[in-house]
């Protein structure tokens, strides 16, 4: 599994980490070879005190970015939380301003994969701490990384959507 250090000094840590819901999830997550940020769980990962936690998905964009990048310029590791915007963008979104991100499900990708692998586009981003409920959702969220890459289309388009999100 891929990893960053988290911030300047910080440990290695993995790129994407499950934040469990319930035992079947744990069960599943360490199946596959993940890694958790619980501690309820042994060998469960902890973030060190300096390290931050910032919201960060493809409709929390602003604010997020502003805050990251403080951060970043203190040396401080950033943990990337509500990638999935509170389950938002893991269900079938029916909602008029997450309808256009559908298109980012290609090639392979689904869009759990592309909210994923853009949160993890910023450099400045140690990990994506997804909260996952289902067992059958964790190896989709794990393999995000090895996922078809965001194109700058892609890229283009995400940000296209979120700047028009009001209208």
């Amino acid at each position: 599994m891929e990893t960053r250090r988290l911030g300047k000094g910080g440990p290695e840590v993995p790129v994407v980490g499950i934040c469990p819901g319930n035992e079947a999830v744990v069960r599943r997550s360490l199946e596959l070879g993940g890694r958790l940020f619980t501690t309820s769980v042994p060998g469960g990962l902890a973030l060190p005190a300096d390290a931050a936690v910032v919201p960060y998905s493809l409709l929390d964009q602003k604010t997020a970015n502003a805050r990251i990048g403080v951060l970043a310029r203190e040396g401080r590791g950033v943990a990337a939380t509500s990638v999935l915007a509170g389950g938002r963008l893991g269900a079938s979104p029916l909602d008029p301003k997450i309808a256009g991100y559908r298109a980012l499900a290609r090639g392979g990708r689904t869009l759990v994969q592309a909210a994923i692998q853009f949160v993890l586009a910023n450099e400045a981003v140690s990990c994506a701490m997804v909260r996952v409920s289902r067992p059958e959702h964790v190896e989709e969220v794990l393999r995000a990384p090895d996922a078809a890459p965001l194109t700058g289309q892609d890229l283009e388009l995400i940000f296209e959507l979120w700047a028009n999100r009001f209208d």
